[in-house]
């Protein structure tokens, strides 16, 4: 278990009151920042997208023949198909990264440098 900057106080009986370990103040419901991970959005874009949702998304926008022309991988110009694509990428992290880079770039973030 990680650090955790408040934790509930055992001698008070009612539920839901925090004391803050650094200040002893009380608070009614859960601290901004308690550390369980609900309150915290991930600041990666590429946070709960999977490669396979990643991989549709750049062949609905550019097609696997212009795909293999943006990057040129062997599994998206010769019989490209999604399982093959997805079982190379998994195996080949810069295949991999070329293709998350791709997608930052053009669909997730487009206009933003990185």
């Amino acid at each position: 278990m990680g650090p955790q900057i408040c934790h509930t106080n055992p001698e008070d009986r009612r539920p839901n009151r925090y004391v803050c370990k650094i200040n002893r103040t009380v608070n009614l419901k859960r601290p901004k920042g308690y550390l369980d991970g609900s309150e915290i959005p991930s600041k990666d874009p590429l946070h709960g997208k999977t490669l396979e949702t990643i991989l549709n998304e750049l062949v609905d926008k550019f097609g696997w023949k212009e795909l293999g022309n943006i990057i040129t991988i062997n599994c998206f110009i010769n019989d490209p198909s999604l399982k093959s694509s997805l079982t190379f990428l998994r195996k080949t992290p810069w295949a991999r990264k070329k293709v998350e880079d791709l997608y930052l770039d053009e669909i997730a973030l487009p206009g933003k440098p990185r």
